[in-house]
């Protein structure tokens, strides 16, 4: 079990469809009465996060809200003088981090979760010089997600259907998106080069085994091994999204032929039109872009004995395509 002394509390108040603002107090209240000192802050949507990370001067960072604020706070984190650990107690709408992390859903069991843990060292990823602790997402999911940021679905839609909502936004813009020929070329884990051209809706770059909605996309992505997992969906018609979405949710899209999964140190993607990209549920760049792995560049302090996310199953199952004959 790690010691700390001064702890600076993150809280997004509209996090999880507005529950930070209940949280904080009782957050505050919990670690004050473990004798430790605690800075609680509110943060507003435009917080200058490096001055509030810097001022403090905290031994722990402890961040109260979901996979977007976290994100915006490591991305700050980095550039300061002094990097103490942080961690995440979940009160998002995805939680994909604290997922991964097995840090509890419940913000007060993950907080007792946290404080008997250990830190460990975790890798990340960079693309244009921006940093990502889960996942790279280009295509589909990234066009759903900056339509969601257009749209603004109201705090409490959010509240009631949590991560939900992404689903029903996902289905209610798939019919407006089209796949795109992408050209991908990546520097492999053992040091050699491959390049793919594909037809593709979905490329996803992984920190992390587990994607948004608990969906096991890069299964045996480790987020200390020093790589990324990279994982195309192919498309060839507009039904194919929703094959592949189904093969995912069961954890058979990797047993199709024409799925492509690689672990990697680096990749660069090109496409044919610009393609927009999410870092963490957060507006990313536009293709082309180049995205590579920092090994052990995060101090995460993390609960004893986490949940390990389980790799995929018995691959002597496999699905094979079925094409007309004559």
């Amino acid at each position: 079990m790690e010691s700390f002394s001064k702890v600076l509390l993150l809280v997004n108040p509209l996090a999880g469809g507005g529950r930070g603002r209940y949280w904080a107090p009782l957050l505050e209240e919990a670690l004050k009465r473990k004798g430790l000192s605690v800075h609680c802050q509110l943060l507003e949507p435009y917080e200058d996060l490096n001055r509030v990370i810097e001022e403090c001067s905290a031994d722990l960072i402890l961040v109260a809200a979901g996979d977007g604020t976290f994100h915006k706070v490591i991305n700050a984190w980095i550039n300061g003088e002094k990097r103490p650990p942080l961690s995440l107690i979940p009160i998002g709408t995805g939680n994909v981090f604290a997922a991964n992390m097995g840090i509890p859903m419940r913000p007060l069991e993950a907080l007792e979760a946290l404080l008997k843990g250990q830190i460990r060292r975790l890798d990340l990823g960079s693309v244009d010089g921006q940093l990502f602790h889960s996942t790279l997402g280009v295509g589909f999911d990234a066009y759903v997600v900056h339509k969601i940021e257009e749209g603004s679905p109201n705090h409490r839609f959010k509240r009631i259907f949590g991560a939900l909502t992404y689903i029903f936004e996902a289905l209610r813009h798939m019919r407006h998106y089209q796949w795109s020929q992408v050209h991908l070329k990546a520097l492999l884990s053992d040091g050699s080069s491959q390049t793919w051209d594909r037809n593709s809706w979905l490329i996803l770059i992984n920190n992390m085994a587990a994607y948004a909605g608990g969906f096991r996309v890069t299964p045996d992505a480790r987020p200390d091994d020093g790589l990324l997992d990279l994982c195309v969906l192919p498309a060839q018609k507009k039904t194919d999204y929703l094959l592949f979405a189904f093969l995912g949710l069961l954890g058979l899209h990797l047993r199709h032929p024409d799925v492509l999964y690689e672990q990697i140190r680096q990749v660069s993607i090109t496409a044919e039109r610009p393609l927009p990209s999410q870092l963490d549920g957060e507006r990313g760049p536009q293709t082309p872009l180049t995205a590579q792995v920092i090994p052990s560049a995060l101090p995460v302090l993390q609960p004893p004995n986490p949940h390990r996310t389980p790799r995929h199953p018995d691959p002597c199952f496999r699905i094979t395509r079925i094409t007309p004959s004559g």
